[in-house]
């Protein structure tokens, strides 16, 4: 009898009792928007290379480890190619430039005349004016990623792209997760991976067939970066943005891929960063 009493009780609060599923997703639009729902902070590591710098390919090697480790979609490589001469200058040897007017741009406000190479940015974390807290070594990189994928999504990403008729054409979504009291700038830029090239190794020997990846090939939007919100933003509010650029046909489209930030323009600190290939 006790038994029959615990049961029908069971019962009553079933029905009596209102039975939903927690949500816990952000609203794109008015509807649950379960793509930004489930992204983390990534991380983009700009790593400062060379094809003539003997110890970046031990650099190169941190990232593949944190890719293997965290996924491509949460870990974004950015070679970037932008140092003097004696580490990035064309020779017999050396015959392919990998620098861009963008990436020396780059490495003239963000670098300068810093230790030599490889160092890197994360997320261009604790930029300052003076100082050079926001550039690390390889060494660093893994503590530091984890820290930044722990860290607090203010605003989700997503990003398509395109290739037609010799035009690369890139859209862009962002939906603030927090409320964002300062505006936003969007970066959209194009990377090739699998290049074979020769490369200085850290035996001081050549490999000619060295496979370089992640290197940064043109940017879509000025290298700084196009207005994307105006401050306040705040949860429920879409920002949105399309970017083409004339496809250069030395890029290996299945090898390519485009990858899209947003950062807050008073101290370039990167908010979110995604990548998508080229359909």
């Amino acid at each position: 009898m006790r038994k029959l009493f615990a049961f029908s009780t069971l019962l009553s609060l079933l029905f009596l009792t209102p039975q939903c599923d927690v949500v816990n997703q952000p609203l794109k639009g008015g509807t649950i928007d379960t793509t930004s729902s489930e992204q983390r902070r990534n991380v983009l590591i700009e790593d400062w290379t060379g094809h003539r710098c003997k110890n970046c390919p031990k650099a190169s090697k941190v990232i593949e480890n944190l890719v293997d480790t965290y996924g491509s979609e949460r870990i974004i490589g950015l070679a970037v190619h932008g140092r003097p001469s004696s580490f990035t200058g064309v020779t017999t040897d050396y015959p392919t430039d990998f620098t861009t007017p963008e990436a020396k741009a780059l490495q003239n406000f963000f670098y300068g005349n810093s230790p030599p190479l490889p160092i890197g940015m994360l997320n261009r974390e604790n930029w300052s004016s003076t100082g050079n807290g926001h550039l690390s070594g390889r060494d660093d990189w893994p503590t530091l990623s984890a820290e930044a994928l722990d860290s607090t999504l203010r605003i989700a990403l997503e990003a398509s792209a395109s290739l037609s008729s010799g035009q690369l054409n890139v859209s862009a979504e962002g939906f603030p997760q927090t409320s964002l009291l300062h505006d936003l700038k969007i970066v959209v830029l194009v990377k090739e991976s699998n290049i074979v090239s020769p490369q200085l190794m850290g035996d001081d020997t050549r490999d000619p067939d060295y496979v370089h990846m992640n290197v940064l090939r043109d940017y879509l939007t000025d290298t700084w970066g196009t207005s994307f919100g105006t401050s306040p933003m705040v949860p429920g509010d879409t920002l949105s943005g399309s970017y083409s650029l004339a496809w250069n046909t030395d890029w290996v489209k299945a090898n390519s891929a485009v990858v899209v930030y947003v950062f807050n323009p008073e101290n370039y600190r990167i908010l979110q960063v995604v990548e998508t290939p080229i359909n």
